[in-house]
């Protein structure tokens, strides 16, 4: 015969288990929106609701390249920590957000792709290419970039501030 032993509300089968350390998070505010309505982001968004990851919806309005610039200064005006966009086009998306200074967008069609762009540029804007993605995907996509909290690489920022500053100098001309 088992016992089953509860030990700070978990089953133990009778042995005393260590309290379960929970690392609290650390508030990130991160955005999601859709050139389109995407079902299959609705569900992830929600599904991910449930588990208490709150995501802020953007509803495009106008032209996808003054869509692109509005969001792009959501988060260089730092109202977000970053948005994912779900859309058509990545490529045009982030070659817009990427004029406005402080975002690092990348185009992305695959968790793999957003794994790299939050590791190396620490993206703060993901262009995910639609539609084809699963709900699976997508979920872990969201997941994945709401849990990044790299900053910049230092010497990544470094360069980038010297290029901003020289376009700045270009254009007083």
């Amino acid at each position: 015969m088992h016992t089953v032993t509860l030990t700070n509300g978990h089953a133990t089968n009778g042995r005393l288990m260590p309290a379960r350390r929970v690392t609290p998070l650390v508030a990130s505010r991160w955005a999601y929106g859709q050139d389109r309505p995407f079902a299959m982001v609705g569900a992830a968004v929600q599904t991910l609701a449930r588990s208490g990851e709150a995501w802020n919806p953007l509803h495009a309005a106008g032209s996808a390249v003054a869509w692109v610039v509005t969001v792009a200064e959501l988060v260089a005006n730092g109202e977000y920590d970053g948005i994912v966009l779900f859309c058509e086009d990545p490529a045009m998306a982030a070659l817009v957000a990427n004029q406005t200074p402080g975002v690092r967008a990348a185009a992305v069609s695959n968790v793999n792709q957003a794994a790299r762009a939050t590791l190396t540029i620490a993206a703060n804007l993901l262009a995910v290419e639609m539609p084809g993605r699963t709900f699976f995907e997508i979920r872990h996509i969201l997941h994945l970039v709401r849990e990044s909290r790299l900053g910049c690489p230092a010497e990544l920022a470094s360069v980038l501030s010297e290029r901003d500053h020289d376009a700045n100098r270009r254009s007083d001309r």
